[in-house]
């Protein structure tokens, strides 16, 4: 069902609806640089469906802000295989949005190390 290394469209978060849920209801983990605000979800085609934020208002060149939005999807797509795993196991979807959170531009490397922590913390916190 899951390709190992890949995300799709129909993985991504894109509802209003879901996301303004999240930012209202939902829990969330912090690993800087990210915090990810994370909600069971009752359907969906994939175990997790995501959603990157980066605010407007620490970066205002969109070229800044998409940068960082490739290097977090990139980064959550090479490392969601555990979380996914999880959920397949308890039977769960989650909805997830990824928020960056620091004021300066991160190389891939300490995104990637944020990334892994925060999963991490969220599988912890799935487990509970």
């Amino acid at each position: 069902m899951v390709k190992k290394f890949s995300l799709s469209k129909r993985e991504k978060l894109s509802s209003r609806k879901a996301i303004s849920s999240l930012f209202e209801a939902g829990r969330s983990v912090y690993a800087p640089p990210v915090r990810i605000v994370f909600m069971l979800a009752e359907e969906g085609p994939y175990p997790v469906s995501m959603a990157v934020s980066v605010p407007k208002r620490l970066f205002k060149r969109a070229v800044d802000r998409n940068l960082l939005k490739r290097r977090i999807r990139e980064a959550y797509r090479l490392n969601k295989q555990g979380l996914y795993d999880l959920l397949l196991q308890s039977d769960q979807k989650l909805h997830l949005l990824i928020q960056y959170t620091q004021k300066e531009i991160a190389d891939f490397r300490s995104i990637e190390a944020g990334i892994l922590k925060g999963i991490e913390k969220l599988r912890q916190e799935l487990l509970k």
